[in-house]
C-alpha cells in the first residue's frame, strides 16, 4: 500500500535526474535559420473590442508593451490586418494558435522583407 505511494511520487524525480534530450543551441539555430522568420497576423474580427484585442496581444505575447498592443489592435482594426511580430516559424505557429484560442482569427506569413503591405 504505502510503498507503492512513495515509488509514484519518487517516480517524478527520477524524471527530473534524467539528462534531458535537449537541442543544442547549433541545432536551434540551424532549424531557426531553416524556417526563417515569419510574421504573426491578426485579422479583424467585429465582435471583439479594442481592449479585449490590446489585452488578448499582451496575454499571448506577453513581452508586448501596452502601447504597441494598442497600436496593433487600431491597425487590425483600420485596415483589417495587422503584422503583430515576426519570429521563427514554430514560434509564429505557437502564437497564432494563441490567438485562435481566444477567438481570434490569426495566420502566419513568410516575412518578405521586400514587401511591407502589412
Amino acid at each position: 500500500g504505502g510503498e507503492g505511494g512513495r515509488e509514484r511520487e519518487g517516480g517524478g524525480v527520477a524524471v527530473l535526474t534524467k539528462t534531458p534530450d535537449t537541442e543544442t543551441v547549433d541545432e536551434v539555430e540551424k532549424k531557426v535559420k531553416y524556417e526563417g522568420n515569419w510574421r504573426v497576423l491578426l485579422h479583424r474580427d467585429e465582435w471583439a473590442t479594442m481592449d479585449y484585442g490590446q489585452w488578448a496581444i499582451m496575454t499571448v505575447i506577453p513581452t508586448i508593451s501596452h502601447k504597441k498592443a494598442h497600436k496593433i489592435s487600431l491597425e487590425a482594426h483600420m485596415k483589417g490586418i495587422a503584422t503583430v511580430t515576426i519570429v521563427p516559424k514554430s514560434l509564429a505557429r505557437a502564437f497564432s494558435l494563441g490567438f485562435w484560442k481566444l477567438g481570434f482569427t490569426s495566420s502566419i506569413a513568410p516575412e518578405d522583407k521586400s514587401n511591407n503591405m502589412f
